[in-house]
């Protein structure tokens, strides 16, 4: 046994995030470590690192009793902790970010920077990464900043890796590559900790799965002969009778109509359509122009060229202000940093784009407020002890309820979302579906950006793919597939040429 843990508890002020957990991890295997948001998932994952100690149990590294206190100590101990967002230093270089800590010395105190760029390119190079070591790391995409993570904790002997949701925000390219890796660590007897609400994911990988739920141990077998609805329902404690709303086909008068848009280098000559009642969903890989693209309509990013019309008015928004007075709403992929207010109370986030309706001479209304925001959350089902309580202490589904709330409480008539469903369990997916699905019955229309394509096939009435700042494909929900839409965004086939 590579890594054994008994009997974990771990509380935070007087809240047990663990209760009595046991975890095996065997060499050579990958092993999902699965839970809702709030299972424990996250605090049994430091435990192994460093982050955080135990308050009773034990832990062994084969078959010697350890007591991790540092993730320094973690690293000589031979573990290594990859999180969604890979750490790293975005003004250093890529072999500065491998070797901090350990680099090659000449004589003992002299960095030997030919040696350290060196290995540094050999292994960006196993990783499919083509970059000179000598590039900031600020220059790569996400999943090439990713591979410099994995570069990190194989440059340092890992025979335990630790990844916590590592394909959010990757295309689908980029996770069979990203795949494609862990398999060969696997072969090479690294034990690998999965952490991941991607459920999809698990069969295509993993060998063994345990699942957590509210702090406790639920199960631990292998993955094999284990359905995805059953093991969404350990997950939640209870049978979820359906994840995603059935699609509509029906739609309304158009809302937005968009004419030969251009922000070079970004995108250039969009066309498309959206409707009352219509979900629109935007694929492509990473650097698409889909998110770019969206900041424009939103008046985040200056266009080039072309023309919006707004339910028959042609717009030209020069800021966010202008975009919101519009009934425009856009929720960014980084929620916490983007949309919300983390120290701030859940209602003053809810109404924090709307303070115009409820002041009176300068003043606040605070009662006016709270009653909004109340409407808010019973309307969107958030979860929370409490109108006051800070938006940090929620869980991230509820978090993420929020940032769209704000703009149902602004009264916005086109809702722009990107990765809505990022970092939250299945059950909080379901409910978010349910809640656009409910916007969009309303009249309301509906962008989606996301990486994950089959909640794009699931989810929308009509998908764009996007490939170098080009529309290049569009499909209907009856007309769509994975297949097709990794095929035109990757460039083998194109329903629509892309210098139209």
């Amino acid at each position: 046994m590579l890594l054994d843990m008994q009997n974990i508890c771990k509380s935070f002020y007087g809240m047990k995030a663990l209760d009595g957990v046991n975890f095996h991890l065997r060499s050579g295997e990958v092993h999902a470590l699965i839970g809702g948001n709030g299972a424990g998932k996250s605090t049994l994952a430091k435990m192994i690192s460093g982050y955080h100690q135990p308050d009773e149990g034990t832990i062994a590294i084969e078959g010697e009793q350890v007591l991790v206190r540092s993730p320094i100590e973690a690293h000589r101990l031979g573990v290594s902790m990859i999180y969604q967002d890979p750490v790293l230093i975005q003004d250093l270089t890529i072999a500065d970010n491998i070797f901090l800590g350990s680099e090659p010395r000449l004589l003992g105190f002299l960095v030997n920077r030919r040696k350290m760029n060196k290995d540094a390119k050999h292994l960006m190079k196993s990783l499919g990464v083509f970059h000179q070591p000598a590039t900031p790391v600020r220059r790569l995409s996400l999943s090439e900043q990713q591979a410099v993570a994995i570069a990190k904790a194989v440059s340092k002997r890992t025979r335990i890796l630790i990844m916590d949701e590592p394909t959010t925000g990757l295309t689908v390219l980029e996770r069979e590559r990203l795949f494609g890796l862990l398999r060969l660590f696997r072969k090479e007897g690294i034990g690998i900790v999965y952490i991941t609400h991607q459920l999809d994911e698990l069969h295509q990988l993993c060998d063994r799965i345990t699942i957590l739920r509210d702090g406790k141990h639920v199960i631990t077998r292998e993955l094999k002969g284990l359905t995805e609805n059953e093991i969404v329902d350990l997950i939640l404690g209870k049978e979820l009778k359906r994840i995603f709303p059935q699609v509509r086909h029906t739609v309304g008068e158009e809302l937005l109509h968009v004419k030969g848009l251009t922000r070079n280098p970004w995108f250039r000559n969009v066309h498309f359509q959206l409707h009352e009642g219509e979900i629109l969903g935007f694929a492509g890989l990473t650097g698409s122009g889909r998110t770019e693209l969206v900041k424009s309509l939103f008046g985040e990013m200056k266009r080039d060229s072309g023309e919006v019309y707004w339910k028959g008015k042609n717009v030209h928004f020069r800021s966010p202000r202008e975009a919101i007075q519009h009934q425009f709403g856009f929720v960014h992929r980084n929620r916490l940093t983007k949309d919300l207010f983390p120290d701030m109370e859940i209602s003053q986030n809810l109404t924090i784009s709307s303070l115009k309706q409820l002041h009176r001479w300068q003043f606040l209304l605070r009662e006016q407020e709270q009653d909004t925001a109340l409407d808010a959350i019973l309307q969107l089902n958030i979860q929370i002890q409490g109108p006051d309580q800070k938006v940090k202490h929620l869980s991230g589904g509820n978090q993420q309820k929020a940032a769209l709330g704000k703009w149902w409480v602004a009264g916005a008539d086109l809702y722009m979302l990107e990765e809505p469903t990022q970092g939250i369990d299945v059950g909080a997916k379901s409910e978010m579906y349910a809640t656009i699905h409910t916007l969009v019955q309303e009249g309301k229309g509906m962008i989606i950006i996301s990486s994950d394509f089959s909640e794009l096939l699931r989810l929308c009435t009509r998908i764009l793919v996007m490939r170098e700042g080009c529309i290049v494909d569009e499909m209907t929900s009856d007309e769509a597939s994975e297949e097709r839409i990794v095929r035109s965004a990757s460039g083998i086939y194109c329903g629509q040429d892309p210098s139209l």
